[in-house]
């Protein structure tokens, strides 16, 4: 009927030819003038249909009452494209929810009119993984450890990041994952490019950690490799001494940590050797080499933002044979002994601050080792049956303008007298600066270092100071520079003291220094301790030097 009304409609006639043309009608005066143009005509209105179902197509990896909650409001009368778009993006909401994030969903050409819209799911599987740039680790090997981008498989990405993060515990490679559309249609190709460098590792450190009676310098050389077999295991030897005096101190010491196929689980076994000797006030000479031997379980807890956690479990052997000299005459004072140890590790790294956690339980078994008279023998009153905790917590706080402040609290505690292996020790570098190391010893005790550290000069001589051309310069051979002022004190007790046995000890100290880094491998510890108190080789207000620098690679 359209068709024919056009048709049926007369032509417009043509002017003849020379004919004058009509002139433009004009509006009769005081009409509105006509707009140029005609007014934009409005558009069509939106389609509206009724949806009574949404079928969903290729829907293999989403449970079905998930794909029903995500369409179910979008269901009924009356509805519009935007309501399939919004059904279409709460299926593939759902998806990437639960780490599919290669999961798209479409609405394919379909009549809207029928009741019912279908949405298709296209799930890309990995179509091909490989490992690109790993100049030092084993290529299948970590194909294996990245089981959720297997070829083949819907990759979850949420089972990826866990796998990729185990994959970086490994502290001398960094792989990332990089994802780009597979070659095969309906497929993704997986890259993981690694960034890795040669996993052995050693330092030479020289120091003056001295004990009390021995000469000031000792010196230390480790070494490591980080990936024998291929599989991660780790195998480690420190060597120690003292280089004026090697009968001061010596000690030699390895471990090896496994690494099974249960990826929050290694396992630690370690040795030490040690033959030493310190002579102590009065005269007498306490020399004592003994050998420790033992194993650890080491559990990789599951971490909590930016806690991360570990718990280790084992047995040691303890073997000391000391010997006591008082002029001519010497006593043997032996002891063997098996505890059993726990730990727990705990860090929280945020934005400006890091907190460290360690906590220790050591507690001796009654009936292995030596006899109750042999530990009387070596301590009045000690046994084998000991119980200890061990425990420090540390804050390093950032602050405006690049000022650190450093604290840390320290202590252990105990329920009888203990041997002087297991004792709490005080003095030296890592506990109250200015004294010399260990020297004095209690079973139970605290101490605390407060430290405010200045700005890293390292960052500000490298954007200040200029090179001959006039423009800052580009290489600094200090990586971190910085100075630091520090408070320390602790106290020290023994349970059952003898007669005339002094039973608590106060150590107290404060004193400024330096750490320095340079040329990334060269690292350097100054500093000098006013001592407040006297102890067995000190005395109050006598400065004591001490230092560190060690080259590590």
């Amino acid at each position: 009927m359209l068709i024919c009304a056009v048709c049926a409609r007369p032509a417009a006639a043509k002017p003849e030819a020379g004919a004058a043309k009509p002139a433009p009608a004009k509006p009769a005066e005081g009409a509105p003038a006509k707009n140029a143009t005609e007014p934009a005509k409005p558009a069509a209105p939106e389609a509206h249909f009724d949806i009574d179902e949404f079928r969903v197509e290729g829907a293999d990896n989403l449970p079905q009452i998930e794909v029903e909650a995500a369409v179910y409001p979008f269901l009924g009368p009356n509805k519009s494209a935007q309501d399939v778009e919004k059904a279409r993006a709460a299926v593939e909401k759902a998806y990437h929810d639960k780490g599919l994030q290669t999961v798209s969903v479409g609405v394919p050409q379909q009549d809207a009119q029928r009741g019912f819209i279908v949405l298709k799911v296209t799930e890309s599987r990995v179509g091909r993984l490989r490992v690109k740039g790993s100049r030092y680790f084993d290529l299948k090997n970590i194909k294996d450890n990245a089981p959720s981008l297997k070829e083949g498989t819907l990759p979850n990405f949420q089972d990826v990041t866990k796998d990729i993060v185990a994959l970086n515990r490994w502290a001398d490679r960094r792989i990332t994952p990089a994802l780009r559309a597979g070659v095969a249609p309906g497929t993704v190709d997986v890259d993981l490019n690694v960034e890795d460098t040669l996993p052995l590792h050693g330092s030479v450190e020289l120091n003056n950690k001295q004990s009390p009676s021995t000469t000031p310098l000792r010196t230390s050389v480790s070494m490591h490799y980080d990936d024998l077999w291929q599989l991660g295991h780790s195998m480690t030897w420190t060597y120690q001494f003292a280089p004026m005096n090697p009968k001061d101190a010596m000690v030699i010491s390895g471990s090896y940590l496994a690494r099974t196929e249960i990826d929050w689980l290694s396992v630690l076994v370690y040795g030490l050797v040690s033959d030493s000797s310190v002579a102590t006030v009065g005269g007498a000479n306490v020399v004592g080499p003994g050998q420790v031997v033992g194993g650890r379980a080491v559990l990789t807890l599951p971490s909590k933002g930016d806690l991360f956690q570990t718990l280790s479990l084992g047995v040691d052997y303890k073997d000391f044979k000391q010997s006591l000299k008082l002029g001519t005459d010497a006593f043997d004072s032996p002891v063997t002994y098996v505890p059993l140890v726990a730990s727990y590790g705990a860090t929280w790294q945020g934005e400006g601050h890091l907190t460290q956690l360690n906590a220790t339980v050591t507690t001796g078994l009654r009936g292995i080792g030596s006899s109750r008279d042999e530990f009387d023998a070596k301590r009045f009153d000690a046994t084998a049956s000991f119980i200890t905790l061990h425990a420090d917590i540390s804050h390093t706080q950032d602050f405006a303008g690049g000022f650190q402040l450093y604290a840390k609290l320290q202590g252990q505690a105990a329920d009888q007298p203990l041997v002087s292996s297991e004792q709490f020790s005080l003095g030296g570098q890592d506990t109250v600066r200015g004294y010399l190391e260990s020297e004095v010893l209690g079973d139970y005790g605290v101490a605390g270092t407060l430290e405010m550290r200045t700005p890293n000069l390292a960052q500000y001589l490298q954007q200040k100071l200029p090179n001959p051309m006039g423009e800052p310069i580009k290489y600094n051979a200090f990586d971190e520079w910085r100075f630091f002022a520090f408070v320390d004190g602790g106290n020290a007790r023994i349970h059952e003291p003898l007669t005339d046995q002094q039973s608590h000890f106060d150590l107290a100290s404060y004193g400024v220094g330096m750490r320095m880094k340079a040329l990334r491998y060269f690292n350097s510890i100054v500093f000098v301790g006013m001592p407040l108190t006297s102890q067995q080789a000190t005395v109050a207000n006598h400065p004591r030097f001490s230092f560190r620098v060690w080259g590590e690679f």
